[in-house]
């Protein structure tokens, strides 16, 4: 690693200059603002007002759950079979004594107060300020969602893929077993997700979207196939009337023919990521999944502008409404973390290949770099690769001194809340 010092570098010949597009680089950790590169969202412990959250030894949650009720703040983790609660904002987990035999599915209810039901598909438990509590008045499930002051079940898969659905305001109303149901005998798969969009009510099908209008009596229910440029749905997610969607083809936005931050599309429509998390929370759209095979967090502006990869695991990723405000919560190394501005996250950009003679072999004679913080400079071509330890406050350059046709170029931030302004290469055509 070379240390970069203020000098003035002999250049054979006069210097060709030509500053890197920041804004076509692949990114992770970095954010784009205003054309400069700063450091996105990063993570830090959460603490509410009774402090950290703090699991048993050896527990490590697959799922968490966080209920915001009028006068309290509680959560529930799922681990190795077995749910685990703390009714206070922070503080310590303790056992809730019951067994699900996989993370179970989650739907957020009113019942005289903010609920959540979970089901594993094969028993159900009502969480709200009591804490957590068996029932066998509601259908085991394996989706589910709360429209038109009912509670809706998906509780058959095979041939029926049938839909459960309680009586008005009675989120345990659900009749007899041959009552109050709609089966869905057709091609489109399982029901992935259901979905509240301003009014109407979506069904997020494995193959494809319905949208159910049930605003009326039962005889006066009705559904219609929507149509989606995407054909297998892998994750949604939901903020403000609008859905998400990960898919075979990338990230849609619900309603958009085209896909959503098409230049992820190929680092995230693989199938290994049909049990990739997402959640949308104040503007933003968050993705744990896998990113070209690597693990990481994704973090998308809703209006389409800005994109970017953290390269971190983050399990159990879930939105929550805490006492502090919305955000975005995970677990990760023994400890509840919550997502938030700048942070720790390392931070990478990389340019695309370069070639500034159209193909001709030139020599790099210097980079300058005007930037604020701590970095790692690195640019390689076929003939070699040079890497530099940089601190600046302003601009600061380099002498490279590499011969190539075809450059590669990586700044990689050290520190918490690096900048990056611009990277302009300085080439000459003979040596």
């Amino acid at each position: 690693m070379r240390r970069a010092v203020k000098s003035a570098f002999r250049k054979a010949g006069s210097l060709t200059r030509a500053a890197c597009d920041l804004a076509a680089g692949e990114r992770r950790g970095f954010s784009l603002k205003d054309g400069a590169l700063s450091h996105g969202k990063g993570a830090a412990v959460y603490e509410g007002s009774a402090g950290k959250y703090i699991l048993p030894s050896g527990v490590e949650p697959e799922a968490l759950y966080f209920l915001s009720g009028t006068d309290c703040f509680s959560a529930a983790a799922y681990a190795g079979g077995q749910m685990y609660v703390c009714l206070t904002d922070g503080g310590a987990f303790a056992s809730a004594g019951v067994r699900f035999e996989k993370a179970p599915a989650c739907v957020r209810v009113y019942d005289g107060e903010e609920a959540l039901v979970l089901s594993d598909g094969e028993s159900v438990c009502v969480f709200n300020s009591d804490g957590l509590t068996q029932t066998e008045e509601i259908p085991p499930f394996s989706c589910g969602g709360y429209a038109y002051d009912r509670l809706w079940l998906y509780t058959g898969g095979g041939d029926a893929h049938r839909v459960r659905f309680s009586a008005l305001r009675d989120i345990y109303g659900f009749g007899e077993e041959g009552e109050n149901y709609i089966d869905f005998p057709d091609g489109r798969g399982e029901i992935a997700a259901f979905a509240e969009l301003n009014g109407a009510f979506y069904l997020f099908r494995r193959y494809g979207v319905q949208k159910l209008d049930a605003k009326g009596t039962e005889d006066e229910f009705s559904l219609s196939d929507e149509p989606a440029p995407f054909t297998e749905v892998y994750a949604v997610c939901t903020e403000n009337g609008r859905a998400y969607v990960l898919t075979e083809r990338g990230m849609y936005r619900f309603g958009d023919a085209q896909s959503f931050y098409p230049a992820f599309a190929e680092k995230i429509s693989s199938a290994a990521n049909r049990n990739a998390r997402m959640a949308a929370c104040g503007g933003k759209v968050y993705l744990a999944a896998e990113f070209d095979g690597e693990a990481g967090l994704g973090v998308f502006s809703e209006d389409g502008k800005d994109g970017f990869v953290c390269p971190c695991e983050c399990a159990a990723m879930t939105a929550a409404a805490t006492p502090a405000g919305a955000r975005v919560l995970f677990y990760r190394g023994g400890n509840i973390y919550a997502v938030s501005e700048g942070g720790s996250a390392p931070a990478e950009w990389k340019s695309g290949g370069v070639s500034p003679f159209g193909g001709e072999e030139c020599v790099l004679e210097e980079l300058a770099l005007t930037a604020e913080g701590s970095f790692a400079l690195c640019v390689c071509s076929e003939r070699g690769e040079r890497s530099f330890e940089i601190v600046c406050r302003g601009t600061k350059r380099v002498r490279a001194a590499l011969a190539g046709a075809r450059f590669c170029f990586k700044v990689i931030s050290k520190g918490e809340n690096g900048k990056v302004f611009s990277l302009t290469a300085g080439y000459s055509r003979n040596a």
